[in-house]
């Protein structure tokens, strides 16, 4: 009965402070890359010089657009070696879009900082003959381009969510109902996401709306899943959870900037959760934002496994040792 009445609660609050704000960000993002206003590879083109900073700033942006678009770049030769180091040093990856929508000062210093890191980082790459083996000049290769969903799919969980909404807002009290819309909406995208891939008409409008689900989706699943798990966790284990991240800087930016080399956006929203509920330090979560790659890594573990080996091991270093300097200081 605890667990049903945790995932409730759980599913409830994911919808009022993450789903709408998270939704709201991803598709406005999607719709200004859909539509074209951010055209990456016209931009790089003309300013060689300036693409380390310009990838930092372009991978801050929330979610993996900009890192992936740097890593496709790359592949093509567009870009430099020091510009894909710079965007996967300064990867927010998906997790941004939860810590914008509950921590928008903090995030904004994450954000300043990290791409500051990637940059820095990027022109020592590009320029340093030290770190000349660091640099691949043989990495081509091609990036997939992630499945869309069925219409239906895009329409319903959308639908879902207004629901849920509308009842946790009204209906203050009445955890079961928000609670249960919002464990239908986390089954629902566990099966949407593991739908093939469906055509989808060209409008930017719906490629907008189509690609917003869908990460909405992943974002809400890891986000319900972090949360139960970690304070079922606690709960077993009387409150020693807690204490112990808590209770050790070292132990947290270690820990958080481990988690940052698994690939994938997910792993790295579970460290954003508990950032957000006071469960781990800033610097913790510095350490993580600058060891993860996000989904950009998966291209370059099937295509330039060295170059994706020598990238993780970057950002690992680069995140511990700037988040125990962070620690240090604040």
């Amino acid at each position: 009965m605890h667990l049903v009445q945790l995932t409730l609660a759980t599913s409830k609050d994911a919808l009022i402070s993450v789903a709408l704000p998270v939704a709201v960000l991803l598709f406005a993002v999607a719709y200004i890359e859909a539509a074209g206003y951010l055209n990456f590879e016209r931009l790089f083109a003309k300013t060689r010089g300036l693409q380390p900073a310009l990838g930092a700033l372009a991978s801050a942006v929330p979610g993996c657009a900009g890192s992936i678009t740097m890593t496709r770049l790359y592949g093509l030769g567009a870009v430099t070696a020091g510009t894909l180091y710079a965007a996967h040093v300064a990867t927010l990856g998906d997790a941004a879009f939860v810590l914008w929508s509950a921590k928008p000062l903090d995030t904004l210093g994450l954000t300043l900082i990290v791409a500051a890191v990637g940059a820095a980082f990027g022109y020592l790459v590009q320029s340093s003959a030290a770190a000349r083996f660091l640099r691949l000049d043989d990495a081509s290769f091609s990036c997939p381009v992630p499945n869309h969903l069925p219409m239906w799919a895009v329409v319903l969980w959308p639908a879902l969510l207004v629901v849920g909404l509308a009842g946790a807002l009204l209906l203050p009290h009445a955890i079961a109902l928000a609670g249960g819309v919002g464990v239908v909406l986390v089954l629902l995208g566990i099966v949407m996401l593991r739908l093939p891939p469906a055509s989808v008409p060209s409008a930017p409008l719906w490629q907008a709306l189509q690609s917003s689900v869908r990460d909405a989706a992943e974002i809400i699943i890891w986000v319900v899943a972090a949360d139960v798990l970690f304070q079922l966790g606690n709960a077993l284990s009387g409150g020693i959870l807690v204490q112990m991240l808590q209770g050790n800087v070292l132990i947290d930016v270690l820990l958080a900037a481990a988690v940052g080399l698994i690939p994938g956006c997910g792993p790295q929203i579970v460290v954003a959760t508990l950032f957000v509920s006071g469960d781990l330090p800033f610097a913790a979560l510095l350490a993580n934002t600058l060891s993860q790659h996000g989904d950009a890594i998966f291209p370059l573990l099937k295509a330039q496994r060295r170059l994706a080996t020598y990238l993780t091991v970057v950002g690992g270093v680069v995140g511990v040792v700037i988040g125990l300097l962070w620690a240090g200081i604040a």
